[in-house]
């Protein structure tokens, strides 16, 4: 179970809270890791007290897990913990860590990050410290005594506090991101002073475990296809940072302090390494594990589903309601005709009706032999039952005028309006010209309205006097004779109008008592102007802006006609709140649908998601995804072998990371790309690498096992990261021995240059190791005077996977390899710590010192070598070490020429120019007395044979 405390503020404006855990790795493997930085608190007892380091990621922790190295220091020493601190605020400020504690160490933890908080604030007291931390009882009495002793040290010892090594951020912050690499060295960059250096730090403490002769650091996880694509290596110890550009840095090593940077070089990583896989890991947003798609499964079914039921339903609508409104508007097209036909029919038998009415009253005005009086009484009886019927006249033409003959008023209607007799006169005058068609044969019919009260409407017609059409019957009627055909009849509107588009009658009284002009309307246009007797049409009117449809039918008399319109809106209404209604109804379905759909969804998508977020957390190396199947169709199904692949993944996952922790990380990236290849073999330019512990068999014999184990875990760690540094592949460990190879099986360019640089650059860490064992009075006397000898070879070599089908490793063979060991072994005859020959020599003049040492004949070999010393960095190397170089050489070269006093002169020189004791200028000045007293001939070479490995 892990539980987290609240932040607490630290040092240099860091904050750091305490993340406990059971010590189950089940516990680590279930937790997030995206909470930024963490710290690895390890600890270990020895016999003069308790250290404590920032380690790398214990098992089961994901290799994109940033943290932080640091290695192991003494937690009662002052100096120890002020080193920590300053480190902290170089490295860390301002940044958030997570600190890694198990339950029983958690006290522990509190304390030695609330000493190291008292040794770098000078303000706060040592009370608000351990309340901070929480600190009780004993913890609490431990920190006061702390600080007791932190004010003993005198003033001037903080002024001359050595420069601690630096607190190295490792792992990367995004989830399975690698480099694809031959070598992926443990970098750290000082963003303090330049942020383009790296500088690399190779503790002197690297490892808790208890085992003799065993690193028992983990390589960092990686996924599958990373394992794959990505050639980056890992060390036992290893921690990968990936960095845009790496330049190679040089720090010189720290007198006082062992833990300081050596130089490194690693290469720059061209983006077109970086793997496929790792490109689309980037892609995926994988924070706390939540899953997000640009459009989710479940959003995808309900916009395909919704598409589909708009579509379909849009469909059906659409022909449905065009379907109809082609026979709406067929039958409104056949009822607009037939109305206009009916009203047509009805208004020509109004008017024939009433010209017949006129024909008799004529006859009765012009008949001579009618009595007036009896005429009188016909007239009064007409115009009693007729009532419509107000004005009756004949008139005859004289030139241009009408000359009235006869006339005949309804005396009733004159008394009950305001219209007087003149007003009649009036409506002949207006017309006369319209009336004078009638003296052609035509009927004429004109509204008559204006100047009157009521809308009435005349009709002119010929009349024959004496057997001869020479007049004209004119009649004003009033307009309700004809009036009810007119009346509004729904959406339809009906008039009626003359030859010249005058309307006569129509539902809007004003219309009519104005005598309006509608010629200008398309279907009174079309009446006036078409020759038929009936038609229709579809039209917009610009006046009244809507669509018409409109319909006419000619009366048969005076040209006139009757007009019958509906507006399309009105006349479509249905259709459109059909169309209205099942859109509604298609609205209400779709979000039934989409309910149903989101609901139903969810059986789909649910167990898809739950697939893809596991998924993305096995690529980030959590194999035990905790999903079950939820469904019995192919989803559970393939949840179910989802779950199986995952255990096959972890178990696989674990043989891998046992495998990688027995065999260099860079062969196994190899071997996963193509196995048969480095089974077969192949001859190959290496540099091959041996070094060995001088006298560890006594150091063995005087430690206990737990100190042996913690000796050689750190003296391995350092030297094998150096190794990996310099892009060296571990070929195996020997006990004490290490042995590497250059250039296989990846190519190395420049790998002999590279292995000098590797070999010097451990000799240096071990002086530091040296000193800090000295220091803190480590392990014995002989430990901590701990030499090594390292022999370097190139040339061309057997490599590949040796041994039998079922169990082989990788490894070197032939003379390279073979002389290479011989070198390292010959060192001990020679004190020196670097032996190399001319193969290396070659290479590495430029940069490095070197000095020709001897001619021998190595046991196996027939043919001389020349081996000569590395003495080291020719820019590190003092100007009496490189004289001493020349002086041995040039011994060296009057002992070829067996001028045995000079030879002697000059090697005794170049020990007092070396300013201490040369065992190679004693050796051959052994050799020179003896060839003195014992010349050795002149057929001599000057070889020297060694009878011993």
């Amino acid at each position: 179970m892990l539980e987290i405390s609240p932040e607490i503020p630290f040092v240099s404006g860091s904050k750091i809270r305490f993340l406990v855990w059971d010590r189950s790795p089940q516990a680590l493997e279930t937790w997030n890791w995206s909470q930024g930085l963490y710290c690895f608190l390890q600890s270990r007892t020895l016999t003069i007290g308790k250290e404590f380091r920032f380690g790398s990621p214990l098992w089961g922790i994901p290799n994109h897990v940033q943290h932080i190295e640091y290695p192991f220091y003494f937690s009662n020493d002052f100096d120890s913990v002020s080193s920590v601190a300053l480190a902290w605020k170089q490295n860390l400020s301002g940044k958030n860590i997570t600190v890694l504690v198990s339950s029983e160490e958690e006290e522990t933890a509190r304390l030695e990050f609330a000493k190291i908080l008292l040794s770098s604030s000078q303000e706060e007291s040592w009370e608000t410290i351990a309340k901070r931390f929480g600190l009780i009882g004993e913890k609490y009495q431990t920190l006061n005594e702390f600080h007791k002793t932190m004010k003993r040290v005198a003033p001037e010892k903080h002024s001359l506090f050595f420069n601690p090594p630096p607190i190295l951020i490792c792992g990367s912050s995004v989830p399975n991101q690698s480099v694809k690499n031959e070598s992926s060295p443990s970098i750290s960059v000082q963003e303090k002073k330049n942020p383009i250096s790296v500088v690399s730090e190779t503790k002197p403490s690297e490892v808790v475990s208890s085992q003799a002769v065993v690193i028992e650091e983990k390589p960092a996880r990686k996924s599958e296809a990373e394992e794959i694509e990505a050639n980056a290596s890992m060390v036992e110890n290893a921690f990968v940072v990936p960095e845009p550009e790496v330049s190679k840095v040089e720090t010189p090593a720290s007198k006082e302090e062992p833990s300081s940077a050596v130089k490194e070089e690693a290469k720059v990583i061209p983006p077109s390494t970086t793997s496929k896989q790792e490109a689309h890991s980037e892609s995926l947003p994988l924070n706390s594990g939540n899953v997000q798609t640009k459009f989710s499964l479940q959003l995808k079914m309900m916009g395909v589903i919704s598409l589909l039921f708009v579509l379909s339903v849009s469909t059906i609508i659409f022909f449905a309601s065009y379907y109809f409104k082609q026979t709406a508007e067929l039958q409104l097209r056949a009822n607009n005709l037939r109305l206009a036909e009916i009203v047509g029919l009805k208004v020509k038998s109004d008017v024939l009706s009433s010209v017949e009415k006129g024909r008799q009253i004529a006859i009765t005005l012009t008949s001579q032999g009618l009595p007036e009086d009896q005429r009188k009484m016909l007239l009064k009886t007409f115009f009693k039952n007729d009532r419509e019927f107000i004005y009756m006249g004949i008139f005859e033409k004289q030139g241009n005028e009408l000359r009235m003959k006869k006339e005949v008023f309804n005396e009733e209607e004159l008394k009950q309006s305001s219209v007087t007799e003149e007003d009649f006169h009036n409506v002949v005058l207006r017309n006369k010209e319209a009336l004078s068609e009638a003296f052609n044969g035509q009927s004429v019919l004109l509204n008559s309205s204006p100047g009157f009260q009521e809308p009435s409407f005349a009709i002119a017609i010929p009349t024959s006097e004496n057997g001869e059409l020479d007049n004209v019957l004119v009649m004003v009627i009033k307009l309700s004779k004809i009036i009810g055909a007119f009346q509004d009849r729904g959406i339809e509107t009906t008039f009626m109008v003359n030859g010249q588009g005058v309307v006569i009658a129509h539902p809007k009284e004003d219309l009519i008592l104005a005598a309006t002009n509608l010629s200008s309307m398309p279907i009174v246009r079309s009446m006036v102007t078409n020759p038929t007797n009936n038609g229709q049409s579809s039209y917009f009117d610009q006046e009244l802006n809507a669509q018409y449809l409109g319909s006419f039918q000619k009366i048969g008399f005076a040209d006139t006609g009757v007009i019958t319109l509906v507006s399309e809106d009105k006349a479509f209404e249905d259709v459109y709140k059909s169309q209205r209604t099942n859109l509604y109804i298609m609205g209400i379905g779709l979000c039934s649908a989409l309910i149903f759909v989101f609901f139903f969804s969810k059986t789909i998508t649910k167990p898809v998601l739950q697939l893809l977020t596991a998924t993305l957390e096995i690529a980030k190396g959590n194999f035990r995804v905790p999903i079950k199947p939820t469904t019995k169709d192919e989803v559970g199904l393939l949840t179910r072998y989802f779950i199986d692949m995952g255990h096959g993944l972890e178990e696989r996952e674990k043989v891998k990371n046992i495998l990688g922790s027995m065999i260099d990380p860079v062969v196994v990236q190899e071997a996963m790309v193509d196995l048969a290849a480095l089974k077969r073999g192949s001859e190959t330019m290496i540099t091959a690498f041996f070094s060995d512990v001088a006298s560890f068999s006594t150091i063995s014999e005087q430690l206990k096992s737990a100190d042996l184990a913690a000796l050689l875990n750190e003296y391995l760690s350092a030297m094998t990261l150096i190794l990996k540094q310099h892009e060296g592949v571990l070929d195996k460990y020997i006990g004490d021995a290490i042995v590497g190879i250059f250039n296989a099986p990846v190519s190395v360019q420049d790998h002999q240059l590279k292995a000098a640089r590797a070999s010097v650059d451990m000799v240096q860490k071990l002086e530091e190791l040296r000193k800090y064992w000295t220091r803190h009075n480590l392990y014995s006397k002989e430990a901590q005077g701990m030499d090594a000898r390292i022999g370097l070879n190139a040339g061309p070599a057997k490599v590949g996977f040796m041994g039998t089908d079922a169990l082989a490793s990788y490894t070197m063979m032939g003379d390279t390899v073979n002389l290479a060991a011989r070198l390292e072994a010959a060192g001990k005859d020679y004190g020196v710590n670097i032996l190399i020959t001319d193969a290396i020599c070659n290479e590495v003049g430029a940069e490095m010192l070197t000095r020709y040492v001897d001619l021998v004949r190595v046991k196996g070999k027939n043919e001389p070598v020349k081996i000569h010393e590395l003495v080291g960095y020719r820019s590190q190397i003092s100007s009496q070490v490189a004289e001493s170089a020349q002086l041995y050489e040039a011994g060296f070269s009057s002992y070829l020429n067996q001028d045995w006093d000079k030879a002697v002169s000059l090697f005794q020189q170049a020990e007092a120019a070396k300013g201490k004791k040369d065992k190679a200028s004693h050796v051959i000045i052994e050799r020179c007395l003896e060839y003195k007293l014992s010349p050795p001939g002149s057929d001599w070479d000057g070889v020297f044979t060694r009878t011993h490995k």
